[in-house]
């Protein structure tokens, strides 16, 4: 073991002179511990006392020490160990309380620069002054790093400063609170005002939305009602044609020819009527079901009007209560009353959220059980007529393809590009057809972007799309519109799959076809039937 020390000498030529006689330390709080034990090692290291071990011991004595850095030179351990302390008058309190506490011991400063001689094998301890701050030396450098000289006196002035500031920060802070709880007020009529307006538009929406499935309600009911009168008079005529047929064939018994055509007959009018009165059953079917369906629609729609007022309520509620929980947010301050008042409402507030939750998913999950059904109506209408093409050929309301590719523009653009005649030119759109409608299913291509100049977001083509560039610079506007007008209806209809799907669609509106629409439709199927028929029965 060997004690470690600096020379002390003549420090007061080394210090600088203070401008005042006031005692200054060195801050933030620093005190230094002396004569720490150290050896060699076999490197010729010097070695000691680790700090987290010094900082444990002073802490069990109290002083409660942020962290003891021991001091390092060339050689090793210098002996030497800097306790810092926190940087408010309770470290300073705590650093004094520790160099009092060597001191009583006599292991204080002036204990330790009485000379080797006079030192034993303990540790000196005391808290670093001016005379430590311009030692020369090792430690003196240590003591400097980060660190400054102040006074008592000076670090009080300093609070004070600090204190002021912050009563004027406080009090700027209060001024822009009244401020915010203006706004907030302006905000919350402002809210309400809006509010009322939302709710008269939904109650004429609600109104609207009323008429509508009224009239569709009526146009199926009629529907229905033809179909059946229509069913039963089909069914009436084509027992009076085949009464007469039979009739006919017990008439004929001479011309062979005339016998065979009269048979010919009876079996085509036997097979027509088969086939009228499974075309009529299934049209009953269809309008039975339809109605089935709509009743049902009604009924969720009239139980969903209901929660819908009950949510609009409570959404009304609940805002008014957040504007009055922001209000008294800011209002509250040091209140005890208006902080409990407050509580409550906020309780009151989630209490009210929770069951708008509630009650929003009851609705969607009704909602989405009767959309399934309502699609379900429409995928069946559809399938009916795909299956009689030839009923609804012509009208305004028919089955569209949506994502489907025409070929005619096509055609004219590689006769345009490549000058040659129609029947080559065919057969090379077909082929650049067949590309595209690779290109229009791929999930992964998405030649749109968001745009929001209006307020409201929507997809927009992407101008800079590197494969519809180069189909316009190659091919022109028209084809190009018209691989973008598939692409659109895709990403609209069928954004997961990328295939075509078959949709009821007005193409005199250019929109999707209504339920009404396509009741209207069935309607006008219907007197096309009973026509073909009675035409018939005439010849």
């Amino acid at each position: 073991m060997e004690k470690q020390e600096f020379s002390v000498g003549d420090s007061s030529t080394e210090m600088k002179k203070s401008d005042c006689n006031e005692e200054k330390f060195v801050w933030p709080w620093v005190g230094l511990v002396a004569n720490i034990p150290t050896e060699v090692e076999k490197s010729g290291r010097r070695v000691g006392k680790s700090g987290s071990t010094l900082r444990d011991e002073l802490i069990q004595k109290g002083f409660n020490p942020t962290r003891v850095q021991p001091i390092w030179n060339f050689k090793g351990h210098s002996g030497f160990a800097l306790v810092e302390f926190t940087k408010d008058f309770k470290g300073f309190e705590n650093a004094m309380n520790f160099e009092r506490s060597y001191k009583s011991d006599s292991h204080g400063k002036k204990d330790w620069e009485k000379g080797v001689s006079l030192r034993d094998d303990k540790l000196y301890g005391w808290v670093a002054r001016e005379d430590d701050y311009y030692r020369s030396g090792i430690v003196g450098k240590n003591v400097q790093k980060k660190r400054d000289l102040k006074s008592v006196s000076q670090l009080q002035e300093e609070e004070e400063r600090k204190m002021v500031q912050l009563v004027e920060n406080m009090s700027q802070s209060i001024e822009m609170k009244k401020i915010s709880k203006q706004e907030l007020e302006h905000k919350v009529d402002e809210t309400s005002r809006v509010m009322e307006s939302v709710e008269l538009h939904n109650y004429q929406l609600n109104q609207t939305y009323k008429q509508e499935v009224e009239k569709m309600q009526t146009n199926l009911q009629e529907l229905y009602q033809q179909i059946v009168i229509g069913h039963e008079k089909s069914m009436s005529d084509l027992e009076t044609e085949r009464e007469k047929l039979e009739n006919r064939a017990r008439q004929i018994y001479i011309n062979e020819a005339e016998m065979e055509k009269s048979r010919l007959e009876i079996e085509m009018n036997q097979k027509a009527m088969l086939e009228q009165n499974e075309a009529n059953m299934e049209a009953m079917k269809l309008a039975e079901k339809h109605q089935k369906e709509k009743e049902k629609l009604h009924e969720k729609i009239m139980e969903m009007e209901a929660k819908l007022n009950e949510t609009q309520e409570l959404e009304l509620e609940i805002e008014k209560l957040k504007g009055n929980t922001s209000v008294m947010k800011h209002m509250a301050d040091g209140d005890a009353d208006l902080m409990e008042k407050m509580a409550k409402t906020q309780i009151e507030l989630e209490a009210r959220e929770t069951a708008l939750y509630d009650k929003i998913m009851s609705m969607t999950q009704k909602e989405r059980m009767a959309n399934d059904e309502y699609q379900e109506a429409r995928k069946e209408m559809i399938k009916f007529w795909n299956q009689n093409e030839d009923l609804v050929s012509g009208e305004k309301t028919r089955v569209k393809t949506m994502g489907h590719l025409n070929m005619k523009p096509f055609v004219l653009a590689v006769m345009r590009k490549h000058r040659c005649s129609e029947a080559r030119a065919e057969l090379k759109a077909a082929k650049l057809c067949s590309l595209w409608e690779g290109q229009i299913g791929n999930v992964h291509w998405h030649p749109f972007k968001v745009d929001e100049s209006d307020g409201i977001a929507k997809n927009v083509v992407d101008d800079n799309d590197e494969k519809l560039v180069k189909l316009k610079d190659a091919y022109g506007e028209e084809l190009y519109n018209e691989v973008v007008r598939a692409k659109m209806e895709i990403e609209e209809y069928n954004p997961s799959g990328g295939y075509v799907v078959s949709e009821l669609w007005n193409f005199e509106k250019n929109r999707k076809a209504t339920m009404g629409e396509a009741t209207d439709v069935m309607l006008k199927i219907r007197k096309k039937v009973v026509a073909m028929k009675n035409k018939r029965k005439r010849r």
